[in-house]
């Protein structure tokens, strides 16, 4: 009987085993079809960005830092492969290299013709993937908070399309990189809560850890990570179990971001707890004091007023995003203040405070130690993915009411106007300005920092080019170094410039009004760029 009942047992086995792998086969099939379908529409518009990225990375000038950037990679690419010491003395050496790194070793590895255009158009590239690749992960996330197909692509078409940070994407290695590690560090901080496994907090410790090597500044993400663990550890007091596996959690959280800062930052391998405290010091107090234009008044850079960084960010984003945002900021603040402990228990709405903490905690520590701050708000772009969180937080609510065809067409027509300005002014939209403020002749200019990155340059090099058939063309600047665009020229279009001074009778003087927005014009001009009304370059011939 016993021997019956073990074949029978067998026998049943052999004939469930293949149906229940057949089952789970099409369980995960259907599951991953649905999550496919889930997210199609943000895929589709990361493909049309990739597309749309191939026809116009080409048009894209150099800034001004790019140089020094590339440098930095190169100062601690020659660390790690030649063990070259000059990383612990170069004067740039607290500037996290978490992407300058990556974009050296490609640089080194694929780019063997030592042309500087390719070299410079492959960064350029990558910059903007990268920037992409976080976009598509910041569409993850709303789909994630609000469920509403809606919302997701009207977030990422405001994250990859606002015109500041689009232009950006390509030419500014320093800023939207970070930016862009921080809108994974937040896609991947609320999937680990969610979930609650020990895979994704380590998952979230390597993000962070990543986005702290590109910017020290990070280290606000990480105090507000540790206070969700806190409140993870409250809420479970009673149940020691879940109080360990918490705090286990939260070490292998902590133990991943070290390590992942100490691996990308070779600065950090050498006494790293001293040269930590030393960039983080250094942070705050950045020993820049340049001139800055603000509101029709030069300021030095650590003397700036209150009004400054929020100033700048109220006209230079898109009002639908700028009013939103405050009105998300406020609606987030009420429900706290009327059910604190019921939004800090509840996953998803408490990181709607995290949103509001990212934003408050870094300019208003800016603005309290009088931090060295210039060329608009670039240095806190960062906050710009938690302001656009706070507004989607804003519409989803409105959407919901009887106003929802309304709010609807606003959005629409927000997406149309940003649009109809990045096609008429590329490739200039990092000098977008929205309605708040006057676009009158030449009032932008002289009131405003304009092509302070200096790349437009690059198109005055080509119509010089295009019209000026001379070998040796003597070319001099007002304001700011020439050879930067010249390095996107081809070589045998380099050897044409010579580069002297204004006084040395040059036949063209290039000018971006850089620290001098009221200067006076000469006599011949024979070309010039001009954005919303206001000049941002000016070619003048004087021969």
């Amino acid at each position: 009987m016993l021997s019956y009942c073990f074949t029978s047992t067998i026998g049943i086995c052999q004939l469930y085993l293949p149906l229940n792998v057949s089952i789970r086969i099409y369980i995960q099939k259907n599951y991953m079809t649905a999550t496919l379908q889930k997210y199609t529409p943000g895929l589709i518009l990361f493909l049309l960005s990739v597309i749309l990225c191939g026809w116009v990375y080409q048009d894209y000038g150099i800034s001004w830092d790019e140089p020094e950037q590339k440098r930095m990679g190169d100062v601690s690419y020659n660390y790690v492969r030649k063990g070259d010491k000059a990383l612990f003395t170069y004067l740039d050496r607290d500037h996290g290299v978490g992407f300058e790194l990556p974009l050296t070793i490609f640089e080194k590895t694929f780019i063997r013709s030592g042309n500087s255009r390719d070299q410079y158009l492959a960064r350029h590239l990558i910059t903007h993937l990268f920037f992409l690749f976080a976009a598509l992960c910041g569409y993850v996330l709303i789909q994630k908070l609000f469920k509403n197909q809606f919302l997701s692509c009207l977030g990422y078409l405001m994250l990859v399309f606002d015109p500041r940070l689009y232009a950006q994407s390509f030419f500014n290695t320093k800023d939207i990189p970070f930016l862009s590690a921080f809108i994974i560090s937040l896609t991947v901080c609320h999937i680990a809560f969610q979930r609650n496994t020990t895979r994704w907090y380590i998952l979230l410790g390597i993000v962070t850890g990543y986005a702290s090597s590109i910017r020290i500044l990070n280290i606000y993400f990480i105090f507000f990570v540790s206070i969700f663990f806190l409140l993870d550890i409250i809420q479970a007091y009673k149940n020691k179990s879940a109080v360990k596996a918490t705090i286990k959690n939260f070490a292998l959280f902590i133990i991943a971001v070290v390590g992942t800062l100490y691996a990308f930052w070779p600065l950090m391998w050498r006494n790293p707890i001293h040269n930590f405290t030393d960039v983080f010091g250094h942070y705050s107090h950045y020993g820049w004091l340049g001139q800055v234009l603000f509101n029709g008044k030069s300021y030095t850079s650590n003397h700036l007023p209150a009004a400054y960084i929020p100033g700048w960010i109220c006209i230079s984003t898109p009002v639908l995003i700028i009013v939103a945002s405050i009105i998300g900021c406020i609606t987030a603040i009420l429900a706290f203040i009327r059910k604190p402990w019921q939004m800090l228990n509840d996953r998803v709405e408490r990181n709607f405070l995290l949103y509001l903490f990212c934003i408050v905690a870094p300019v208003g520590t800016i603005i309290m130690l009088h931090s060295s701050i210039y060329d608009d708000w670039r240095h806190v772009y960062f906050v710009y993915p938690s302001l656009l969180l706070l507004a989607m937080y804003l519409i989803n609510k409105l959407i919901q009411t009887k106003f929802k065809k309304w709010i609807i067409a606003a959005c629409v027509a927000q997406v149309i106007m940003v649009g109809i300005f990045m096609v008429r002014n590329h490739p200039y939209q990092q000098v977008y300005f929205n309605e708040f403020i006057s676009h009158k002749d030449e009032y932008l200019r002289k009131n405003f920092e304009m092509d302070y990155w200096g790349v437009a340059y690059k198109q005055g090099y080509e119509y010089i080019l295009k019209t000026d058939p001379s070998y040796n063309i003597k070319i001099a600047s007002r304001n700011a170094p020439l050879g930067t665009n010249n390095l996107l020229l081809q070589p045998h279009e380099q050897q044409r410039f010579h580069y002297v001074d204004v006084k040395e009778d040059p036949d063209y003087i290039l000018t971006n009004f850089r620290y001098n927005a009221n200067e006076e014009p000469l006599p011949h001009i024979y070309y010039e760029v001009k954005v919303l009304n206001s000049t941002i370059l000016r070619v003048y011939k004087m021969h």
